[in-house]
């Protein structure tokens, strides 16, 4: 039973080996050498055609490219976020109690967007030490609560950008 099972892994190890494409005899001085090549080959050229695949499907629709252009912003596509992001986006699509001129002047103080646009550019960070949204209209900065229940989020949000309005508009 012992020598079956000893045999069956050199035999995979033997496959394996063969499929990396590894011709050197292996000797206990080269064994490092060879776990290596064998890690990598393993890893990184196993994948490529799938990798590449990928990445080309991606480029015939656009993606790649707007995720290269734009990698922090396509990031919640593909990454899962711990603090629930997802809610500032659904926030903004959603039918609610605010515009999205009067986010626009909560976040810049201008009720459209100048024909020379934003400089700054805006932009969003998200907080965990306070309840309210609160914009920098000088920085165009927009620091956004992080909360675990989406209806507490959207009644801060609303609260906060209803109760704003006076500070001018640009």
């Amino acid at each position: 039973i012992i020598h079956f099972i000893i045999s069956s892994y050199f035999a995979q190890a033997a496959s394996l080996i063969s499929l990396a494409g590894h011709n050197v005899c292996i000797t206990l001085q080269n064994k490092q050498e060879t776990a290596l090549d064998l890690a990598h080959w393993y890893v990184l050229q196993r994948t490529r055609a799938p990798f590449e695949r990928f990445r080309d499907g991606l480029r015939s629709l656009g993606v790649l490219d707007a995720l290269q252009t734009y990698p922090l912003q396509m990031k919640c596509l593909f990454v899962k976020s711990e603090y629930h992001y997802d809610f500032v986006f659904f926030y903004l699509i959603v039918e609610n109690d605010v515009s999205l001129e009067d986010i626009l002047v909560f976040c810049t103080g201008c009720d459209s967007i100048p024909a020379l646009g934003f400089s700054p550019k805006p932009s969003l960070e998200f907080v965990t030490n306070c309840r309210f949204p609160v914009a920098n209209t000088c920085e165009n900065i927009l620091r956004i609560p992080v909360h675990a229940v989406y209806t507490t989020f959207k009644s801060d949000m609303d609260f906060a950008i209803r109760n704003s309005p006076g500070f001018g508009r640009a």
